[in-house]
């Protein structure tokens, strides 16, 4: 395979399965119900860390969009950390570079990357 034809492919990987209204709807419900809650924003090497209140019903809100973000965005690797002694829940989405430009292109009107947090 040449290395057009990799980026290409990789490229298409790194895309949302929702188009037009879909996508639009799937991320203003993203920005309003789950990103407009977000504590804190850590970037990782690899994606980035989002930090919610231990408290419910944030962990119910991660997971539903856990499940709904694996069928739309399959690209990403999800990992949930709650920290010890009811410390806060964390929220990590990674993949490399490609995911992270995604997620800042994306979802920036939420917020979501540690650059358009002060």
């Amino acid at each position: 395979m040449s290395t057009e034809t990799t980026q290409l492919a990789d490229a298409e990987a790194i895309a949302c399965n929702l188009l037009g209204r879909e996508f639009a709807e799937r991320k203003e419900a993203i920005t309003r119900e789950l990103l407009a809650h977000v504590e804190r924003v850590d970037e990782l090497p690899d994606g980035f860390a989002y930090r919610f209140p231990a408290a419910e019903p944030w962990s119910a809100k991660v997971f539903d969009f856990i499940a709904a973000e694996r069928q739309c965005c399959p690209f990403f690797t999800f990992e949930v950390v709650f920290g010890p002694n009811d410390g806060p829940l964390w929220l990590r989405l990674r993949g490399g570079a490609d995911v992270m430009a995604f997620i800042a292109a994306e979802l920036a009107g939420g917020d979501v990357s540690p650059a358009g947090r002060t």
